[in-house]
């Protein structure tokens, strides 16, 4: 196990961002940055031996203070897509940053853009800090936020710990864009997904409702086929999945958010989190994008497991997004990897 700590590039107003990596074994190991908390790259050994870096992302600082596909990133303070741009909160409405018609994914710059401050906080755990200030993105209070990123042989595991000196509302997550075949290898077509969900709630008004067809991924399903199908639900969300869906077990317990599978690889991913419930993007909008290396990514080429809240200000299952003084937000999610 082990922690090395190089200098990733400069801002665009001169500050140092560093990039940790973390070493778990020779089967795995990460690389985390401090613009936006993201991971920058993440590599697993495949059936052949071979090391596959299995997230898309960039080579340099600027591109990820862009991201405009918000590639490895934190998200927040909201991962919540808003269409009137305003929090409805405690009696008063807080306008919120637009992002292209909407408030998603905390706003202009949200935790995604912003540099955090990382430090290593054991032999295979990176924490980072960032403060948004009170009004920051349109909303209220002062927020304390820590994202820790642990490595093991098996996989990689993700805390939050959120906190504020007035009630305010919190929903991270991450953005990372899986391709077990290698984020360098083409779309996910081939790739095999599953997820034990119980129904699905509105991107807009996050009303919870039954699941739509095309979206039963109980059973494992093959991506390309499923895509191919053009059921309306997935056609109307770019061709394929963007959909938020209500876990099986939507208790704080740790539970299954999602697997991948690469067949071409070998590699198997498994999503477990604390929170109740997952959105599930394959890519549907990527259209030549420039990434690691010198590669162009397109259309599907990852997919993304984004384990949240209900919303906001719903109260389902005691997962209400609301905290305080004294009443923190926590969660965790892991990703772990197999060979099979």
């Amino acid at each position: 196990m082990s922690v090395d700590i190089k200098t990733f590039g400069l801002t665009g107003d001169g500050r140092e961002v560093r990039q940790f990596i973390i070493s778990a074994g020779n089967d795995i190991r990460v690389s985390l940055i401090e613009i936006g908390a993201c991971i920058q790259s993440l590599w697993v050994r495949d059936r052949q031996g071979d090391m596959r870096d299995v997230v898309l992302g960039y080579d340099t600082v600027g591109e990820y203070e862009d991201n405009p596909s918000f590639f490895g990133a934190a998200l927040g303070r909201l991962i919540s897509r808003m269409p009137d741009c305003t929090l409805h909160f405690e009696g008063r409405d807080y306008p919120l940053d637009n992002v292209d018609g909407m408030h998603m994914h905390g706003g202009i710059k949200g935790f995604s853009r912003v540099k955090w401050d990382g430090a290593v906080t054991g032999e295979n755990q990176v924490r980072f800090t960032y403060v948004s200030p009170d009004g920051e993105e349109g909303y209220p209070g002062w927020v304390t936020a820590r994202i820790s990123y642990t490595l093991d042989e098996e996989g990689l595991t993700i805390d939050y710990n959120m906190s504020s000196d007035r009630p305010t509302v919190i929903n991270p997550s991450n953005h990372s864009y899986f391709n077990l075949s290698g984020h360098d290898s083409g779309d996910i077509r081939s790739h095999i997904m599953s997820c034990p969900v119980i129904g699905s709630f509105n991107q807009l008004t996050e009303e919870s409702g039954p699941l739509m067809e095309g979206t039963d991924l109980n059973s494992p399903q093959v991506l390309g086929e499923l895509f191919d199908r053009r059921y309306p639900s997935l056609e109307e969300m770019g061709g394929g999945l963007d959909h938020k869906f209500i876990l099986a077990q939507p208790s704080g317990k740790m539970k299954t958010a999602g697997m991948l599978y690469s067949p071409d690889s070998g590699i198997e991913l498994q999503c477990t989190t604390t929170m109740p419930c997952v959105m599930i993007y394959t890519g549907n909008m990527l259209r030549n994008v420039p990434g690691k290396g010198g590669c162009m990514y397109n259309k599907h080429a990852g997919a993304c497991f984004e384990t949240m809240l209900f919303s906001s200000l719903h109260d389902m299952y005691g997962s209400v997004a609301v905290i305080k003084p004294g009443k923190e937000h926590n969660s965790r999610t892991r990703f772990a990897f197999a060979l099979r």
